[in-house]
């Protein structure tokens, strides 16, 4: 029982637990290496237990507006790039800096998307279809608009891309189904605080897994590591602006959730793809981009129940 209670109170505090993870992972540097093999586990307990938690008829509302989820998918991960792109391209940001600015609109939605969407009160299960469409469709924008607008070319094959993200998917999907026909909507609507507890814990093994190393990195070049923090938290919170003003009339709680999965983007995607042709300096900027999906929602939960008003959102 006490376990169970731990999670109720984890959920209720999921902003705190959310910050303190990312700073855990920094200071213990042994649970961060633990963690790393753990990686798609912890993804793919999240997407599998957010599956679960999202209403069939909700997907399905969504899935009759074609339109919708394919606008959003062309603005997130084809006019967004284009449009960072150009920015860095006049204002002269090249070099690691330049490339993780692209790259992050580049990147899917997180696999936490539709996670963070139901801790927060947001639309999860618009967040799920937009996620998963992504995931279908970038191994075939991913690779050419980095080869194109950056002239690095992935190391990882359309199949090879394919499979890593299929398999992932796939397997949420299998223990999704599985446990809702076992459970049944009843029981899992009984357990939702808890489930949704055991997901921060997800949140945070992810973000711990990802810290291995950064310390020594910062230690070296303070200044880098300084600049690319205060760079992705202007880049999440720009496209999250963006994303929620374009969209703004098809509804508030619509739009925040379209500027959360767009500015919360799985640069950790672009880490594998990138194999070893990337330079350090670059990976560090997918590493520290996990700052602002972590820390940023101490601030962004009451601004997302302020701007949505009457719909209501959770803290």
């Amino acid at each position: 029982m006490m376990i169970l209670r731990g999670l109720e109170l984890v959920a209720q505090r999921t902003t705190w637990v959310l910050a303190a993870g990312v700073f855990a992972g920094i200071a213990w540097q042994p649970l961060a290496s633990f963690f790393a093999p753990w990686l798609e586990a912890f993804i793919v307990m999240n997407l599998s237990l957010s599956m679960m938690r999202i209403e069939p008829v909700a997907l399905r509302n969504y899935l009759r507006r074609p339109v919708l989820i394919a606008t959003i998918f062309v603005f997130s991960m084809g006019i967004a790039p284009l449009v960072l792109w150009g920015f860095t391209s006049a204002a002269g940001i090249d070099g690691p800096v330049g490339a993780g600015i692209v790259f992050h609109a580049l990147a899917t939605p997180i696999m936490s998307g539709s996670a963070l969407c139901i801790l927060f009160g947001l639309d999860a299960a618009l967040a799920l279809i937009v996620t998963v469409l992504s995931y279908a469709l970038v191994p075939f924008t991913l690779p050419p608009l980095a080869l194109w607008l950056l002239g690095i070319e992935l190391d990882v094959t359309v199949l090879e891309l394919m499979w890593r993200l299929g398999r992932i998917v796939g397997v949420s999907f299998l223990i999704a189904f599985a446990a809702r026909k076992m459970l049944g909507p009843d029981s899992l609507k009984a357990q939702a605080s808890r489930m949704d507890g055991i997901m921060v814990f997800g949140m945070v093994g992810v973000a711990v897994s990802l810290m291995s190393g950064l310390p020594e990195f910062a230690a070296a070049k303070p200044n880098y590591t300084a600049v690319v923090t205060a760079t992705t938290f202007a880049i999440n919170i720009g496209l999250q602006i963006a994303a929620t003003a374009l969209f703004w009339r098809i509804g508030r709680r619509a739009a925040l959730t379209i500027g959360l999965i767009t500015g919360n983007t799985n640069t950790a995607l672009v880490m594998a793809a990138l194999g070893e042709n990337a330079p350090y300096e670059l990976l560090v900027y997918f590493v520290v981009g996990q700052f602002p999906i972590y820390i940023l929602p101490l601030v962004a939960v009451p601004i997302y129940r302020w701007i949505a008003g009457p719909e209501k959102i959770s803290s």
